[in-house]
């Protein structure tokens, strides 16, 4: 029979979160930091083996081709919208709300934190170092500033001595003379030189990135998502003053034995490369110190109660200096490629590292081969050597001279080496296209000028295109819905815990009131991902499509039914975002005001638009009118010539005879246009004279 739990102690609670940390997946030394390890000095292009003296170290960059071509689209989705992320209503009416919430979200992480760095580096540790992991979290630790006052006088010093934030740390009184009040001479005045100490708390949302080798998780994790796992943590090394600046005793923080910087190996050694970057001595100021600590997010039975709970728990050497319970860890993370039930995925970096290192290995052999072609090696006759032909022949110079004891023929010979690189660049380029096909990067089409693409069939190249763009918005889909989206819950999560205080923002161009106090609490959102590159082209083409049926369907009356005014701001709107500006209304006004005309009105414009088409019906007809009178007079230049050139008068007569008729003809029809257009005329005055207007055109 099991026996019944008990508390922990402190120490126990100690040990067991060293153990997890310990054992945790991403530890130092275990497959997962040496691969991440791996993948970040393939970006950096760096020697993966040992090189024989003399050989070619060149070492090709894929993996950062890849990860560079990938980035730059991933950016500009998540920093193009204008809202990120748009939380959904929970009500009818709770549309209103729904939407300044999500503006207000927005709005903490884009402008009260560095938004647009925090992407790139989760985007970029992700892609390459399996997993990119974020903190969020309130802060509300102290801000410390000193302020300096010369000559208050006494309620001046009182006043600021009234402020909480203020605390005086030096203080000299002293008399200084001044004019009187009367202006007749002068006055002693006691006045007061004060320094303070001001100590800020300002409470806001913070969103940093977790180093990925400082990550720990526990192995049951089975999701990208770590909510399910038992523990989450991280272990870093922070400065004795920011531990005070946390809040902590200052008498216990300088008891907590320092540390050094040096490291060692793994991962944060190929990050932190550079000899400048290693601390090799400790600060002379204890203040700067660093020390040790470990922060875990545990579920574990410390009060004895027989149920696990989440605490947070903070170890710097044999002291456990937090140890609270929590409802949430802070952690969000994303992964390009989740694998199903497990935690850490696979990088965009690691499906790459297998072609960087072949291609560096056949662009060294075919350097290799040049070498040897271009400046082969030389067999010689000893017997034909003097004591100095060796450091002749050794020598590079122009114009070298080499001693020999007998004839040159005799004594030496080029070792001549075939050129054999030609057959290795078809294996090159199956390479290329074999990343390709991976990862959907390419750089064939920005290398192609205009009389390449000219032989290339359109379709072949939007569907190469279009299965490397959706690759790229694959992996931002995976991104979207799972770290991005946990991340901005948690931010409204916060914001409506922690900030009690009413705030008044511009958003969208307005000065508005923010209450998180009266949030609702939000389990459903939508993450809205931008245009990425080379998709905005082919979107304008469908917004002119749309564009243009909206167009026809106005012009066959359907304004205000099939398409109102709204959706006309919609399409303008959307113009707008696809050139990549974030403010449509400064180019568009909304409004869902349609006029609706009354039925004698209606009636009107119809009469209006029948007489306007017969009026155009009746223009194309004098038009023809017009044209056939130019082929009368054409006609009739052409008789005068032949009546002239005529030698009998009956041919002439016959021939002014039928022009005379195609005349009357003409007449005729000229005076039926006049008497319709007169009827027009006639009708649109009575039209004006109903209705009042002045759509005749005739001048009143």
């Amino acid at each position: 029979m099991a026996e019944n739990p008990e508390k922990m102690t402190e120490d126990q609670l100690r040990s067991q979160v060293q153990s997890e940390f310990e054992e945790g997946m991403g530890r130092e030394g275990g497959d997962i930091s040496a691969e991440r390890a791996e993948a970040y000095s393939f970006y950096l292009a760096k020697q993966f083996d040992k090189v024989e003296e003399g050989e070619s170290s060149f070492v090709t960059a894929s993996v950062e081709e890849v990860i560079d071509g990938i980035m730059p689209n991933l950016l500009r989705m998540f920093t193009s919208a204008d809202n990120l992320v748009n939380f959904d209503p929970s009500a009818m009416d709770d549309e209103q709300q729904a939407e300044q919430e999500s503006d207000y979200v927005n709005y903490v992480f884009f402008k009260q934190n560095d938004a647009f760095l925090i992407l790139y580096t989760w985007f970029f540790t992700a892609l390459v170092q399996k997993n990119g992991i974020v903190k969020a979290f309130w802060d509300d630790s102290e801000r410390i500033s000193e302020e300096s006052y010369e000559h208050l006088t006494g309620p001046e010093l009182a006043e600021l001595m009234e402020d909480d934030e203020l605390e005086a740390l030096e203080q000299v009184e002293k008399v200084i003379e001044l004019p009187s009040p009367d202006g007749m001479g002068m006055v002693e005045v006691p006045v007061h030189d004060v320094r303070f100490r001001r100590v800020t708390t300002k409470g806001q949302v913070k969103v940093v990135g977790v180093p990925p080798e400082s990550w720990r998780i526990s192995s049951d994790c089975q999701s990208v998502n770590p909510e399910g796992a038992r523990f989450t943590g991280e272990e870093r090394e922070i400065t004795r003053t920011e531990l005070i600046d946390m809040g902590f005793d200052k008498k216990l923080v300088y008891e907590l034995p320092s540390t050094d910087d040096v490291i060692e190996g793994g991962e944060e050694a190929e990050r932190r490369d550079k000899s400048d970057e290693q601390q090799t001595t400790i600060p002379a100021d204890k203040s700067q110190e660093l020390v040790y600590v470990q922060e875990a997010y545990l579920r574990v039975d410390f009060d004895g109660d027989g149920r696990s709970e989440m605490r947070h728990i903070l170890v710097a050497g044999s002291k456990v200096l937090t140890n609270d319970v929590v409802d949430r860890h802070p952690y969000h993370v994303i992964c390009p490629q989740p694998l199903p039930f497990k935690h850490f995925g696979r990088s965009t970096a690691e499906k790459v590292i297998q072609n960087q290192r072949l291609e560096s290995t056949l662009v060294r052999q075919i350097l290799n081969n040049l070498y040897h072609s271009n400046r082969p090696g030389t067999a010689v006759w000893e017997q034909g050597m003097t004591e100095n032909t060796l450091d002749d022949l050794l020598s590079v110079r122009a114009g070298r001279v080499a001693r020999f004891a007998r004839p040159v023929q005799e004594s030496m010979a080029p070792l001549t080496v075939p050129y054999t690189a030609g057959s290795t660049f078809p294996m090159l380029q199956w390479l290329s296209q074999e990343k390709k096909e991976r990862t959907g990067i390419s750089i064939d089409a920005q290398g192609m000028d205009i009389d390449s693409l000219k032989h290339v069939q359109k379709s072949v190249m939007d569907d190469a295109t279009d299965i490397g763009r959706m690759k790229i918005e694959a992996i931002a889909r995976i991104f979207a819905e799972t770290g991005l989206k946990t991340l901005f819950l948690h931010i409204h999560e916060l914001v409506q815990k922690h900030q009690d205080i009413e705030a008044i923002i511009k958003l969208r161009n307005q000065w508005v009131p923010i209450d998180p106090t009266s949030w609702r609490t939000r389990y459903d959102m939508t993450v809205n991902i931008g245009l990425g590159i080379g998709t905005r082209e082919q979107n304008r083409m469908h917004l002119d499509a749309i564009a243009n049926i909206q167009k026809q369907i106005m012009e066959a009356g359907g304004f205000g039914s099939l398409v109102t005014p709204m959706n006309v701001y919609n399409m303008a709107s959307e113009f707008v975002k696809n050139a990549n500006f974030k403010s449509p209304e400064l180019f568009f006004t909304k409004t869902d005001k349609v006029d609706v005309p009354s039925d004698e009105e209606a009636k009107l414009q119809q009469q209006q638009q029948q007489l306007q088409q017969r009026q155009q019906q009746l223009d194309a007809e004098r038009q023809q009118i017009a044209a056939a009178k130019m082929k009368l007079d054409a006609q009739k230049a052409q008789f005068e010539v032949q009546r002239a050139q005529a030698d009998l008068g009956l041919q002439a007569e016959e021939l002014e005879r039928k022009r005379q008729e195609d005349k009357n003809d003409l007449m005729v029809a000229m005076g039926k246009n006049d008497i319709a257009m007169e009827k027009i005329q006639n009708d649109l005055v009575e039209i004006d004279a109903k209705y009042g207007g002045n759509t005749s055109g005739v001048q009143k």
